[in-house]
């Protein structure tokens, strides 16, 4: 009796020994599954580079035989905002003065650029010496960008003496508007700006320095 009982449980460990990995192996092959999903929010940024924010214009004109100054700074844009980003000027009021380059000493001033339609219009500056008017106003060249950004004047702004209008110190003029991200090396063009003196302008412009200043914002869309 014991030598069979003896017997049946070795038969019995034995059939367990080889059912047992059958079994565990059964128990981990049922697991459940699960999704686990990682989300990272990217926020949008903008970057406004000018590489210069003081700038002469040279070179100095004669009060009574007149000329051209001409000054001019690249300007940077980086942005990752998806919808891209837009660019504005304005210049700044001086209290009881009707023009945006003002004397720093005198009562003086260098009337406006005559045209203010639109973001860019002139493709060149328009004399305008027959009426003995001095003037003052502010230009794009691009030389990154086209006219598929969706940018206005680009496409049509690569020439040094090309697109031109009055600054203004009332109005935010656009002259840049892109609909989609930059590279990390971002958009660039130059902003410029120029003084025209006829001879024997009318008014007579007084011997000064003048000064205009200008706010550059980039703001993403």
């Amino acid at each position: 009796m014991n030598k069979s009982i003896l017997a049946f449980t070795t038969v019995s460990f034995v059939l367990f020994l080889m059912i047992y990995p059958a079994l565990e192996a059964g128990l981990a092959t049922a697991a459940s599954t699960a999704t686990v999903v990682a989300k990272q929010q990217v926020t949008s940024e903008i970057s406004l580079t000018v590489a210069s924010s003081t700038m002469a214009l040279l070179p100095a004109i004669p009060g009574l035989t007149g000329g051209t100054g001409n000054a001019s700074t690249s300007v940077n844009v980086i942005t990752n905002n998806k919808a891209g980003y837009t660019v504005t000027v304005q210049g700044a009021a001086t209290a009881g003065k009707t023009a945006a380059m003002v004397g720093d000493t005198t009562a003086g001033v260098i009337a406006d650029y005559a045209t203010t339609t639109g973001p860019i219009t002139d493709a060149t500056w328009a004399d305008t010496s027959t009426n003995g008017v001095s003037q003052f106003g502010f230009g794009i060249t691009n030389t990154s960008l086209s006219s598929a950004n969706g940018a206005p004047g680009y496409g049509t702004c690569t020439l040094v003496d090309s697109c031109w209008m009055k600054l203004g110190t009332t109005t935010t003029r656009t002259v840049v508007n892109v609909s989609t991200y930059t590279s990390n090396l971002g958009d660039t063009f130059h902003l410029k700006f120029r003084v025209h003196l006829p001879a024997n302008s009318n008014p007579l412009v007084p011997q000064d320095w003048y000064t205009a200043t200008t706010t550059v914002t980039a703001i993403v869309t």
